[in-house]
C-alpha cells in the first residue's frame, strides 16, 4: 500500500468513527456539543465549528415541524386540516434532508480536524484533503501544538476555507437534493426564503435569503455570521448557545468534560 493509499485509509477509519459519534439524524444537540469541542480543543482557532453548531441549533428551531416555520404553516392552514398536515409533512421531508446535510457537515468537520492533527504534514495528505483546507487546518494545529493564538486574519482565512470547501462538497448537493424533492411551490418558496438569526447576531440583524440553494449567496451570509460573531467575541458566541434551549445543563457546566464523555462513550445506545 502506497503512502497516500495508507493516508485515505487513516482518513476512511476517522471518519467511521465521526461518522458514528455524531449520532443520528435527531441527534442535533450531540453534533453542536461535538463541534464545540472541536474549537475548544483548537484552542478557539478554529471558529468554524463553533459557528457551526450555531447552524445546527438554529435550523431545528427554525426548519422542524414545531419550529417558526412549521407553526407559520399550521396558522396559514388552519381552516384545513388535510391541507395543513400535507404541508407540514413536506416541511418535515426538508428539515430531514436539512438534518442530513448538518450531519455530514459535523463528519466532514470532526475528521478533517482530526486527521490534519495526526497525519497533515505527511507527503500525500493533500491528495486527501484539499491542499487550503488542509494548510489551514495544518496553521490550526501548528498554534495548538505551541499554545499560541491565531491573529484575526489567520482565524478568518481559516474559516473561509472551512466554510467555502463544506459549502460546495456537501452542503450544495445536500440543499439541492432537499430541494429537489418539492414538488410543491409554495413550501419551497418558503424553504429557499429562511429569515437567518443565530442567537449571538446583533439586535434587529437577520440574513435574508433570495435563494438557500445559491451557494454564493450561502458562502456570502456566513462570511455575515463570522463578521458578527468576530465583533461580538468568541465568549460572548460560545454563552449565546443557552438560547436555543436544546443544549443539556452538563454541557454548560463543563463543555470540554462533556464532549470528551461522548467521545469516550462512543456511539450513542
Amino acid at each position: 500500500m502506497s503512502g497516500v493509499e495508507q493516508l485515505r485509509e487513516a482518513h476512511a477509519q476517522i471518519k467511521e468513527r465521526a461518522t458514528r459519534l455524531v449520532g443520528g439524524l435527531e441527534d442535533i444537540p450531540r453534533r453542536a456539543a461535538l463541534l464545540h469541542g472541536t474549537y475548544l480543543d483548537s484552542g478557539g482557532n478554529h471558529t468554524f465549528p463553533q459557528i457551526a453548531a450555531h447552524g445546527a441549533l438554529w435550523a431545528f428551531g427554525f426548519f422542524e415541524v414545531g419550529g417558526r416555520l412549521g407553526r407559520l404553516i399550521a396558522t396559514r392552514y388552519f381552516y384545513n386540516p388535510r391541507e395543513r398536515a400535507y404541508r407540514l409533512g413536506l416541511l418535515e421531508q426538508f428539515a430531514g434532508g436539512f438534518r442530513l446535510v448538518n450531519r455530514s457537515v459535523c463528519i466532514d468537520t470532526w475528521t478533517n480536524y482530526h486527521f490534519v492533527r495526526d497525519c497533515g504534514r505527511e507527503p500525500g495528505a493533500d491528495q486527501v484533503v484539499p491542499a487550503p483546507l488542509l494548510a489551514a487546518i495544518n496553521r490550526v494545529h501548528a498554534a495548538r501544538r505551541a499554545g499560541a493564538e491565531l491573529s484575526e486574519v489567520e482565524k478568518r482565512d481559516v474559516f473561509c476555507q472551512s466554510f467555502y470547501w463544506e459549502q460546495e462538497l456537501t452542503v450544495a448537493p445536500g440543499v439541492k437534493a432537499a430541494i429537489d424533492q418539492f414538488q410543491c411551490r409554495v413550501m419551497k418558496f418558503l424553504c429557499l426564503h429562511p429569515v437567518v438569526r443565530f442567537a449571538y447576531f446583533p439586535s434587529g440583524r437577520y440574513l435574508l435569503f433570495r435563494n438557500f440553494a445559491n451557494t454564493s449567496e450561502r458562502i456570502h451570509k456566513g462570511l455575515q455570521a463570522y463578521d458578527f460573531a468576530r465583533r461580538l467575541g468568541w465568549r460572548g458566541v460560545v454563552d449565546a448557545m443557552r438560547s436555543y434551549r436544546l443544549m443539556p445543563a452538563d454541557f454548560f457546566r463543563n463543555p470540554a468534560g462533556h464532549t470528551r464523555r461522548l467521545v469516550e462513550e462512543g456511539a450513542p445506545g
